[in-house]
């Protein structure tokens, strides 16, 4: 189709095509590039991964949590992250009091159902409650 001065104009069904050779340069320049900086990528994804630690326990938590539906509208989660980083900064573990899925009861991932225990503690108690250790 013509449009004006002669130039062609897409109609709205055809849209961006990639050039498949480029596509294919692209991505060989990058799985070189990839391979002369894995092990300073590796050593920066380990720094990033330690001094996250805490945010990413407590997305775990809250992944978790929401699959099992044990959060509820009134949760304060900024403060169940900021439990989380802090037991991680100090090499601690938050622990559900009530476990999310217990074998009596579930719990739900709030404020006053999180205790920070050690990892020896937490790992003692496993997935009971305090009652039932």
């Amino acid at each position: 189709m013509s449009g004006l001065h002669g130039m062609s104009v897409r109609t709205k069904n055809q849209g961006y095509q990639p050039d498949p050779s480029k596509q294919a340069q692209q991505a060989k320049l990058y799985a070189e590039w990839l391979a002369d900086h894995e092990d300073e990528l590796a050593e920066r994804n380990s720094e990033l991964e330690r001094a996250n630690q805490g945010k990413n326990a407590a997305y775990a938590a809250k992944h978790r949590a929401k699959r099992l539906n044990a959060i509820p509208n009134w949760a304060d989660l900024a403060e169940i992250e900021r439990i989380y980083i802090e037991a991680a900064a100090t090499g601690m573990h938050v622990d559900h009091i009530y476990p999310l899925r217990g074998k009596t009861v579930c719990g739900l991932h709030v404020l006053n159902n999180l205790s920070v225990l050690s990892r020896l503690e937490n790992l003692r108690k496993s997935n009971k409650m305090y009652s039932d250790t």
